[in-house]
């Protein structure tokens, strides 16, 4: 605030990055082999975006990128760089990663990778990195109405930054709507922690829902509106919602609001559904897969946002209706049988899937670019 009115400036202006660096040129007698840097907007531990950014940060350490930098875009909440070092080392492990503080605080290096949307500018207007790239994790722009920040982070995608992105459907529609070279890695999730646990006996049918009323693009109230309609019609449902405390809005079926849980809770809260509701009007989350992982059938929306990671046989697919969604919800509640055919094969593509292949696939890629 300026005098009691709004200053547009100070924030857009920043987001919009500024140029720094000489245009030296890169090679390894003056910056590491491999040496990658990864701008993010600030971090909490239980960031989904922010955990698969350290998880591929330390596969790829492993495989020969030695020097991995993280640096953390104003504005953040750290009053120096070994603070927030050592946040990021509790959070998410000790793996070597080194923290530094502001977009300004930028060094040379052979590829430098912008994350969310608001650092993209600062990569792009960045002249001493011999590659800039762009981990892309969902169309951040939907995040949006369609309005200022809308374009500016579509806008983001105009840069001329390469990306590597979070599952083919994002790839493809980077590719033909904006141009960008793209590469895209597959879904996997932590199978030492996502297993089947055994399922305790109980009376109800336990619905699970991925509810997140703070995040509109997972769609908390088509999914309350649908989920009322089956407990209406079948009294032995319950619902549990995890993701979010719900307990603000008036809820008339039996449930529990599970809230944000400690991750090593789920498997064994995924293990006790029979099904599970997961709606998103953007890419996928992780959790289809980890759920996949603990034996528990899926109702997915459909659409090329959300339909690219289990073909059709694997999970009940709905459309983005009320009526639609509580039908796929019935059918797996009623038909227990087809509902673990479903989840058998799911399962096994979970137990396929591995971290480790895909960030040996983005090393491959990082080579090849050079």
């Amino acid at each position: 605030m300026l005098q009691g009115k709004i200053d547009i400036f100070r924030h857009y202006e920043s987001l919009l990055g500024e140029e720094q660096g000489f245009g030296i040129r890169i090679s390894s007698e003056n910056v590491p082999e491999g040496s990658m840097t990864w701008v993010v907007p600030d971090f909490n531990a239980s960031s989904g975006g922010h955990i698969n950014i350290l998880r591929f940060m330390a596969l790829l350490k492993q495989n020969g990128f030695s020097e991995q930098r993280l640096v953390v875009i104003e504005p953040h909440r750290w009053n120096s760089n070994p603070e927030a070092q050592a946040a990021l080392n509790a959070a998410f492990g000790n793996h070597g990663v080194i923290v530094s503080l502001g977009a300004r605080s930028i060094e040379p290096c052979q590829y430098l990778v912008a994350t969310g949307w608001q650092t993209a500018y600062w990569v792009s207007k960045y002249r001493d990195a011999a590659r800039k790239l762009y981990f892309v994790q969902d169309f951040e722009p939907a995040f949006y109405a369609h309005g200022s920040e809308y374009t500016l982070a579509e806008n983001t995608y105009k840069l001329g930054l390469t990306g590597i992105t979070a599952g083919r459907w994002l790839a493809d529609k980077l590719h033909e709507d904006y141009g960008m070279r793209t590469m895209a890695f597959d879904f996997a999730c932590d199978l030492e922690l996502y297993q089947r646990q055994p399922k305790r006996p109980s009376k109800a049918k336990h619905i699970f829902f991925y509810a997140r009323p703070v995040t509109p693009r997972r769609c908390f109230e088509l999914g309350l509106l649908a989920l009322k309609k089956v407990c209406d019609r079948m009294p032995e449902a319950a619902v549990i919602f995890a993701g979010w405390d719900v307990s603000g809005y008036d809820i008339p079926f039996h449930h529990l609001n599970a809230g944000s849980l400690a991750v090593s809770n789920l498997p064994d809260l995924y293990s006790q559904c029979d099904v599970a509701l997961i709606l998103s009007s953007t890419n996928l989350s992780l959790l289809p897969l980890e759920m996949a992982a603990c034996g528990c059938p899926l109702v997915i929306n459909r659409g090329a946002n959300a339909s690219w990671l289990l073909p059709e046989e694997e999970a009940y697919y709905c459309d983005m209706d009320v009526d639609a969604i509580a039908a796929r919800l019935m059918e797996a509640l009623q038909d227990p049988e087809g509902a673990a055919r479903r989840a058998a094969l799911a399962l096994k593509r979970a137990q396929g899937a591995s971290w480790k292949v895909e960030a040996e696939k983005i090393s491959a890629f990082l080579r090849e670019i050079g």
